[in-house]
């Protein structure tokens, strides 16, 4: 992604305010003669995921709430045993939500008639970060289980160290080639680094390409993980001077 030019700031006084945009912090000193250039760079780097997470349902009914719990109760149970089966650990396995609602009895229209007919108990779990292989085993036996619904999955690293390290020096360097495209065009030199100050990239900022699939017999799911982008984003302070 091309960075972005935030502001060029030019200024004779000693001290400068921060642009709005960008975080706040302790304002940058100019010495006389040097000029401020503000410059904003989004660096990149990206790599093919190893873990992946899921959400798995499973909903049962029953004529009390009571009968309705206990049969969700054992479904989960099977869940559970299921997943533990297929390699996941039990610090990976979690419950994120259990619930009982009542079931109405519909009219000719298909709309609810008031009359409890029944009650439903729906509970789910959450898989967090399982390697690619555990987390298609996982999927194929929960079904099997009995789960009614699984939603994912969601793509990450189990160590985006590297990425982040190298997402940031791409930022840096495409910011540094910023300064001395602007500071030649100006007839000026850059003469040193002011400030740097790095936010924190959100999840809407990775994006997972998914790429293609790998063909398996049977019915495991097939996951492609494609690649998924580590960002940072960075502003830096340069200070220019006349050449």
């Amino acid at each position: 992604m091309r960075p972005s030019l935030l502001a060029l700031a030019l200024s004779a006084a000693a001290g400068i305010q921060p642009s709005a945009a960008q975080p706040q912090g302790p304002a940058a000193v100019l010495q006389p003669g040097e000029t401020l250039l503000e410059v904003q760079s989004l660096g990149e780097r990206s790599g093919v995921p190893d873990r992946a997470s899921f959400t798995v349902a499973v909903d049962t009914p029953g004529a009390t709430p009571a009968a309705a719990l206990e049969a969700n109760a054992a479904a989960s149970a099977r869940l559970a045993a299921a997943a533990r089966a297929a390699g996941v650990e039990a610090a990976a396995l979690r419950t994120s939500n259990l619930s009982v609602r009542p079931r109405y009895r519909q009219d000719r229209d298909g709309d609810e008639a008031g009359e409890v007919i029944g009650y439903r108990a729906n509970s789910r779990f959450s898989l967090q970060k399982l390697s690619l292989p555990v987390a298609e085993k996982a999927v194929a036996a929960l079904v099997e289980a009995g789960a009614t619904e699984v939603e994912g999955p969601d793509f990450a690293f189990a160590d985006d160290a590297p990425l982040v390290r190298a997402s940031r020096a791409d930022a840096i360097r495409k910011a540094q080639q910023q300064a001395e495209d602007y500071a030649a065009a100006l007839n000026m030199r850059v003469v040193r680094v002011l400030r740097v100050s790095e936010r924190a990239s959100s999840g809407g900022e990775s994006e997972i390409i998914v790429t293609g699939a790998r063909q398996r017999a049977g019915l495991l799911p097939v996951l492609a993980p494609g690649e998924q982008a580590i960002t940072t984003r960075i502003w830096i302070d340069f200070a220019l001077a006349p050449r």
